[in-house]
């Protein structure tokens, strides 16, 4: 049965981030829990792990079902909070009660980074071969993916395995792959021009150079350089409002009146409902927010959320459901932490370490990535969970196994 278990999660490692097969991640959920249950009773022993996450989980849920009773639509929350909310916990303890072995959390890495050199190796020819520019955003590339945003989203998520592996291999032909796989990671993020996705690239690596005990003060300067030099030589294709612009709504002109009548306009109106009705959501799901001021939608389409996660969380379930949410955040960190602290001790730590600091790393990246849009759904939500219980998995079991005694010596 934990043969079971484990082909389910690599089948939600590798396909999750493939829009034509979404059915890879119903069966790997429900045949996992399947195959968990039967392990469960045919050992005989409810072995489930508690982990640090249990009680912000267990209130940030509460808080969605709390938010049933202030909703625009309680219907439409209901269905988001078991469809979107339920499922990633499922995964977090699927992963956590599951992997357990560094052998498991190879395996699972392996069908990680093997699914990410398909996305990366087939966005790039599929965009060469559409006559795709790297000048000219009229492309932009969305790989497997079922769109460019949670192409770049999952480029963001696991940049920081790879980056984490070019570290700690041993070998230099992996270092060595892994840095070429690096190279072809950058090129399909810069293909998207999505500017938030390079920039969240360039931090994940910044803080991972910190993690690593490295001088900040060299990266901090390096950092503000390549930030700038993204900032004006990129192309920029950008989110506008206006009559001409309902169809072609992520390329045109550039600059403050764009951003004003797009994002600032909707964190504006976020905030003003934040002050008015601090603690009444407007229920669970995105979808909520352009429910309860559906004017926003006669602008332009793609203002159906506030394009920030953590003003979507706040607007649906309330200050509460923040609070809950930045504590989970906090929880995952401090969780992960690398025992070693800061510097090169987390390096000798093998599997277990290194995963643990790569998910650090990713969680803070994933969440800036959702500064400027709200990705944390669907099979993006779903990966982060995974990766993140697995991280957690192999930390628990770690430290379980250091524990434990050795057994009598034989004669």
């Amino acid at each position: 049965m934990e043969t079971g278990v484990l082909i389910c999660l690599l089948i939600l490692a590798a396909g999750l981030p493939f829009a034509k097969i979404t059915f890879s991640r119903e069966v790997g959920i429900v045949l996992g829990c399947v195959f968990w249950g039967l392990r469960l009773i045919l050992a005989k022993k409810w072995d489930l792990v508690r982990t640090p996450l249990d009680l912000p989980l267990a209130l940030l849920f509460a808080a969605g079902v709390l938010s049933l009773f202030f909703a625009v639509d309680w219907r439409y929350s209901l269905h988001e909070l078991r469809g979107e909310m339920l499922k990633g916990i499922i995964v977090f303890y699927l992963a956590v009660n599951n992997i357990r072995t560094e052998t498991r959390g190879r395996s699972l890495l392996a069908a990680l980074l093997l699914t990410v050199v398909v996305m990366d190796v087939y966005g790039l020819i599929h965009f060469l071969v559409a006559d795709g520019s790297f000048f000219t955003p009229v492309i932009r590339e969305t790989s497997l993916h079922k769109g460019s945003q949670e192409f770049t989203t999952y480029l963001v998520q696991t940049a920081p395995f790879i980056l984490a592996g070019i570290l700690t291999v041993k070998q230099k032909l992996g270092r060595r792959l892994l840095a070429a796989l690096l190279v072809l990671h950058l090129v399909a993020a810069y293909i998207t021009f999505s500017r938030i996705a390079i920039v969240v690239l360039i931090f994940e690596a910044a803080l991972l150079w910190i993690m690593w005990g490295k001088p900040w003060k060299l990266m901090m300067v390096a950092l503000a350089a390549l930030l700038l030099t993204v900032s004006i030589l990129m192309p920029r294709p950008i989110l506008l409002v206006g009559a001409n612009s309902q169809n072609d709504t992520r390329i045109g002109r550039v600059g403050v009146a764009g951003l004003k009548d797009s994002r600032l306009m909707l964190w504006e109106r976020a905030l003003g409902h934040l002050s008015r009705h601090p603690v009444a959501g407007t229920g669970y799901g995105r979808r909520s927010f352009v429910m309860k001021y559906p004017e926003l939608m006669a602008k332009n389409s793609n203002l159906w959320h506030t394009h920030n996660v953590f003003l979507n969380v706040a607007v649906e379930m309330g200050i509460q459901g923040l609070l809950i949410f930045l504590f989970l955040i906090w929880r995952i960190t401090r969780g992960l932490w690398p025992d070693s602290g800061l510097g090169e001790g987390w390096l000798k730590g093998g599997l277990v370490q290194s995963f643990g600091v790569a998910a650090v790393v990713m969680t803070a990246g994933y969440m800036l990535r959702n500064m400027t849009d709200d990705i944390f759904n669907n099979d993006s939500a779903l990966l982060f969970w995974l990766l993140v219980g697995c991280a957690f998995s192999l930390k628990i079991f770690k430290k379980e196994k250091n524990a434990t005694p050795p057994g009598p010596a034989k004669a």
